[in-house]
C-alpha cells in the first residue's frame, strides 16, 4: 500500500466523481493534521465540493490560528455528526492510517459496509505517510518517505489541478505550509529534500506567511509550560551509557503548571543536545494511562520500539499510548528494558548495563 510514486488517476476519481467529503485525523492532532486537512478543505471547497472536518479532539489553541476567519474544523458532536459522516460520500482519513487512533470516528470507518460503501459507491480514503497501515480503507494514497502529510496533501494537489482546477488559496498556503514545517522539525528533520524546500517557497508565494506562523506556533505558550520544562529535564535520566535519555511529566505536574498535555509537544528533542544520545523517550501520564513518545537518530528504530507498547509511527519519531493502569516504576521499567534491546539491535551497545 506504501507507494512513492502516489496513484494522482485514483485521487482525481475519487474527487471528480463525489461532491461532499468529510475529513478527519487522529486524536490530539498536530501541525501536520490539522494542515493537511484544511489544505485539502479550501482546495475542494474551491472546486465546488462540499466539506465537513471533524474530529475527535479540539484544536490546540497554537494552531487555533490556521482555521481562521471562517472556521471549518468542528469537534466530534454525537447528536450532530453521526448523520453527516454517514451521508458523505467520501471520507478522508489524513496522517493516519489506524482507525482506532481517530477515536470517535473510528466506528464510522469500522462499520460493516465502510470498506467498500458499494451500495452508494462511497469510500473511506487514507492519505498517510506513516508505517504500517491498517486494512481498513478503500484506497491508500501513503508514502512513507515523504516528509509530512502534508507534502502528500501537495502533490495530490498538484496533479489534479490540470483536470479539476481550483486554487490553493492563502489560508490553505498557510495551512500546508504549517504541516510541512511541524513536521520536518522546522526543516531539520531527515527527508527535508530540496523538492521540499521548493513545494515551500511555491507555499510563501500563494501567501503563507513563515515569521507568523512559526511565531503562533512555538512563541504563544502559556507561562506553565517552562514549569513543564522545568519539570522534565529535572526527570532526565540517561541509560546505556548516554546513549538513551528518558523523561517524565505526571498529571499533578500538568495541574500545577495550568497547561494542556499537548504543552509537552517537542520535550521529547530535548536531550538531542547531548552528544551521543541517539534515543529519547519522553513519558507522559494521561487521564487513563500513559502516553508514550519517542525519537531516534541513525539507524535506532523508534517504531520498532512504539510497536512494543502497541503504537507506531516513523523509523526515527514514533509513539503509543497504553490504556491500561501501570505504576510510574513498571512503566519506566519496561521504557527501559525495551529501548535496551532497540539499541542492542542496532548495534549501538556491547554489553552495557542499564
Amino acid at each position: 500500500m506504501a507507494n512513492s510514486e502516489i496513484d494522482s488517476t485514483s485521487f482525481i476519481r475519487f474527487v471528480s466523481g463525489h461532491q461532499s467529503f468529510v475529513l478527519t485525523t487522529h486524536v490530539s492532532p498536530d501541525g501536520d493534521a490539522l494542515g493537511s486537512e484544511i489544505g485539502l478543505a479550501e482546495w475542494l471547497l474551491s472546486i465546488g465540493k462540499r466539506v465537513s472536518i471533524i474530529n475527535h479532539s479540539p484544536t490546540p489553541y497554537n494552531f487555533a490560528f490556521l482555521d481562521t476567519p471562517e472556521p471549518i474544523i468542528e469537534q466530534f458532536d454525537e447528536k450532530k455528526h453521526p448523520a453527516i459522516i454517514k451521508e458523505a460520500d467520501v471520507i478522508f482519513v489524513l496522517d493516519v492510517n489506524d482507525p482506532v487512533r481517530t477515536r470517535s470516528l473510528g466506528a464510522f470507518l469500522l462499520r460493516s459496509d465502510a470498506p467498500s460503501f458499494s451500495r452508494r459507491g462511497q469510500g473511506v480514503v487514507v492519505i498517510d505517510h506513516h508505517l504500517n497501515p491498517k486494512p481498513f480503507a478503500t484506497e491508500y494514497f501513503i508514502d512513507e518517505d515523504a516528509c509530512s502529510t502534508g507534502e502528500l496533501i501537495m502533490r495530490l494537489i498538484a496533479e489534479a489541478q490540470p483536470t479539476l482546477g481550483g486554487q490553493i488559496t492563502p489560508k490553505a498556503a498557510q495551512a500546508l505550509y504549517a504541516a510541512i514545517m511541524t513536521d520536518t522539525g522546522s526543516f531539520r528533520f531527515p527527508r527535508t529534500t530540496s523538492a521540499v524546500f521548493r513545494m515551500c517557497a511555491n507555499l510563501l508565494d500563494l501567501g503563507a506567511d513563515p515569521v507568523k506562523i512559526y511565531n503562533e506556533i512555538y512563541n504563544t505558550s502559556p507561562p506553565g509550560r517552562l514549569e513543564l520544562i522545568r519539570d522534565a529535564l529535572n526527570s532526565l535520566e540517561y541509560h546505556y551509557d548516554g546513549r538513551m535519555a528518558f523523561q517524565c511529566i505526571l498529571q499533578s505536574q500538568i495541574r500545577a503548571a495550568n497547561v494542556d498535555e499537548e504543552d509537552v509537544d517537542g520535550l521529547v528533542q530535548f536531550p538531542f543536545q547531548v552528544k551521543g544520545i541517539v534515543f529519547s523517550v519522553f513519558l507522559l501520564e494521561l487521564k487513563e494511562g500513559w502516553k508514550v513518545s519517542t525519537r531516534s537518530k541513525d539507524n535506532v528504530s523508534a517504531a520498532h520500539f512504539a510497536q512494543t507498547f502497541g503504537g507506531n509511527g516513523h523509523f526515527h519519531a514514533a509513539g503509543a499510548r497504553v490504556q491500561e493502569a501501570r505504576t510510574l516504576e513498571a512503566m519506566k521499567r519496561a521504557i527501559v528494558d525495551n529501548a535496551g534491546a532497540i539499541l542492542a539491535k542496532a548495534g549501538v551497545l556491547g554489553t552495557q548495563a542499564a
